[in-house]
């Protein structure tokens, strides 16, 4: 009997890249899991991530097997950029592009199903339902909202922005845009049950509920942590974006709490972000600035390596759809504390975690 031919797939993942997480790290796994499941796959993405892609799979041989096509729209990305790094209009724009660019190709190359990944956001459209070929829309995030209260801390910058995230979910059922990526996908997947209040009631019957991806035990196994070793007193680490709903707002003064008891503990924050100068004062603010070891950004595989050197993941995020960081640390050995809110309150289990529900 004659083999059956692999699967051909094409992801869109307008982010890709093995170098960072978020959205980034989404595309880079759905290509290398579905490449090493036997699929054949192509990854249409931005220019802006080839270097990182090409390096990663000359050094480490992952997704060798994985065809990439690259576009990106260089003036137009240099004139958005100049406003905000995540623009959302040339998101639209690119977009838009793919469509265009995804018909040529299926012209040279055989494609028997089109999956959008990245953005991982379930307010932002594809357009390749268009085409002829059966459409898979997600796993999308962003439905999850911060409770009522959590917010009082917030810069008002950060104010700003989650009220125009909260009226723009409750637009969802009525954008067109969205309603023709729905109506286009023969799957959606969400990130969690949050979502469904937010979309048309035929995109919630062709719903299904899943983390968009879990961790990668080839780049844990491959971090070599460092021994954990025990110390006089408890040291905590966070990872994450510094802006508003990550939460250290709120976890800035519980640490200091634990200070209290605790006066040698000590908390690292690796990331950085619109907050950091806030937080940093903040800090200040409540004595304890001595304690608190601001760490900036650091590559993905030294993120890695520093589970080891600590007794728990400090993790006060109020609306992550993914929990990413959590479920490498739990891989790691390391303990986390995190509110049972969206995504960790997924991930996280009472047998390796203090998940605390909110007040």
């Amino acid at each position: 009997m004659a083999e059956r031919p692999s699967l051909r797939v094409l992801l869109s993942a307008f982010a890709c890249d093995p170098q960072f997480g978020s959205d980034e790290e989404v595309g880079w796994q759905w290509a290398r899991e579905l490449s090493s499941r036997g699929y054949e796959v192509t990854v249409l993405t931005r220019a802006s991530h080839r270097q990182s892609i090409e390096s990663t799979v000359q050094a480490s041989g992952a997704c060798a097997d994985v065809h990439f096509e690259y576009l990106d729209l260089p003036l137009l990305h240099a004139l958005f950029a100049l406003i905000a790094r995540r623009n959302q209009i040339y998101y639209y724009v690119w977009q838009a592009a793919a469509l265009f660019r995804v018909a040529r190709l299926l012209r040279t190359r055989s494609i028997d199903l089109i999956h959008h990944v990245t953005w991982v956001s379930f307010r932002q459209p594809s357009f390749l339902g268009l085409l002829d070929k059966p459409f898979v829309f997600g796993p999308v995030a962003g439905g999850d909202e911060i409770p009522r209260g959590y917010m009082r801390n917030f810069s008002w910058s950060q104010k700003a922005l989650e009220h125009a995230r909260v009226l723009l979910n409750r637009l969802v059922r009525f954008d067109p845009l969205m309603c023709l990526t729905y109506a286009s996908a023969r799957m959606v997947f969400f990130t969690s049950q949050a979502h469904l209040r937010f979309v048309p009631g035929f995109a919630v019957r062709k719903a299904h509920v899943e983390l968009a991806i879990g961790v990668d035990p080839q780049a844990t196994d491959a971090a070599e942590p460092a021994a954990w070793q025990p110390g006089p007193a408890p040291r905590l680490l966070f990872v994450g974006r510094l802006i508003g709903w990550k939460g250290l707002d709120i976890g800035l003064p519980a640490f200091a709490e634990l200070l209290r008891l605790q006066p040698d503990a000590t908390l690292s924050v690796i990331g950085d972000g619109s907050e950091r100068e806030r937080w940093q004062r903040q800090a200040q603010e409540l004595g304890i600035g001595h304690a608190v070891h601001w760490l900036g950004w650091l590559p993905k595989a030294e993120v890695l390596r520093q589970y080891g050197r600590y007794d728990a993941l400090f993790y006060p995020s109020l609306r992550d759809s993914g929990g990413f960081v959590i479920m490498e640390a739990l891989q790691q050995g390391l303990p986390v504390v995190c509110f049972r809110l969206a995504g960790p309150g997924q991930v996280a289990s009472p047998a390796c975690s203090e998940v605390v529900d909110p007040p």
